[in-house]
């Protein structure tokens, strides 16, 4: 197979990260995979790439591999609910102005930047969201998403004065092997793990992550430059998603909803705990809001121009547990 290139991964070690390094083996690019020194690479067992173990945020570090490659995937980013803006600030936001700057000075062919479908207005299951929707201003009190929009709203303005190559990809809730369970696997496990299961009345459109990741290595070549793609697959409540996790696991759970007054009551709980005791809790007011959320998306556009392949939910959630059953330790 002909050599097409090197592509620098952050967060190669990720559920997406790992699942793009396969990707860039399978269709012949060569993986060079930027993690954090210590990280959990059981995502990355079995799989080709070179090894390069450095900080996001320090340009040094960045310059020293993005000198060396085609292509820059930067799938790295601070994903949790609860901390404080500062940390996304630096993760997602700092860090991609750095990765901008050493593409620009070292004339990297393009720069996919990972981002994310809460930079998008959802829609329902009739009428998914789509690309050309905007952020919407609620978000902006969560750190995740406003510096994911921040983020993306950088790399966007590079591409209008053609200084940079860049596409936009954004994907949804992920399914798939290699999973060590640090952002959507944690769902999955909660799913697997326990007899009973409270589910939220809002549901989410997931993705199949090897699908997700093969669409982010045909938009190194495919899509035009300053375009976004939502990486959306099959849209489900919580409940139907729990209740085919629990067959294709060959177990049967006591599925119990999760009012929404419930959900408004506990946040309100959260807020005045953090407020006391300054400490973040994890279902804030927007995280409640977004689990009441039917929070659904189209993938109709990336189907089209960087050949995302349709998610057989199924086969994704299969696939997902039996790597968590091959790797129980993580």
């Amino acid at each position: 197979m002909q050599h097409k290139g090197k592509v620098m991964v952050t967060g190669a070690n990720g559920l997406l990260g790992a699942n793009v390094t396969e990707q860039l083996g399978t269709k012949g690019f060569h993986a060079v995979a930027m993690v954090r020194k210590g990280c959990n690479m059981k995502g990355l067992h079995g799989l080709v790439y070179n090894l390069f173990e450095g900080d996001i945020t320090n340009s040094e570090d960045l310059e020293k591999v993005i000198s060396q490659c085609d292509y820059v995937v930067h799938c790295a980013a601070k994903t949790s609910q609860n901390a404080r803006f500062s940390e996304y600030e630096s993760a997602n936001i700092f860090s991609t102005q750095l990765i901008i700057e050493a593409c620009k000075k070292y004339h990297v062919k393009r720069l996919i930047f990972v981002s994310s479908a809460n930079c998008f207005t959802n829609g329902t299951l009739s009428e998914p969201g789509n690309e050309e929707s905007d952020f919407l201003p609620w978000l902006k009190q969560s750190g995740y998403a406003l510096s994911k929009y921040i983020a993306q709203t950088l790399v966007l303005n590079e591409t209008k004065n053609k200084s940079l190559n860049a596409v936009v990809v954004a994907p949804t809730f992920m399914i798939g092997a290699r999973d060590t369970g640090n952002s959507s696997g944690k769902l999955l496990r909660y799913a697997i793990k326990n007899q009973i299961l409270l589910y939220p009345p809002g549901g989410k459109s997931f993705v199949d992550a090897g699908f997700a990741a093969e669409a982010i290595v045909n938009a190194l070549i495919n899509g035009e430059s300053g375009n976004c793609y939502l990486l959306a697959g099959e849209n489900l409540t919580y409940k139907d998603f729990f209740k085919k996790v629990s067959k294709l696991n060959g177990t049967r759970k006591l599925l119990i909803p999760l009012p929404k007054f419930i959900l408004i009551l506990i946040a309100s709980v959260s807020k005045l705990i953090e407020q006391l005791f300054h400490i973040s809790l994890p279902l804030s007011k927007v995280n409640q809001k977004l689990l009441c959320l039917n929070n659904y998306f189209s993938n109709k556009k990336a189907v089209q121009e960087i050949g995302l392949k349709k998610t057989n939910i199924d086969d994704s959630i299969f696939n997902a547990i039996s790597w968590i059953k091959a790797n129980p330790n993580h």
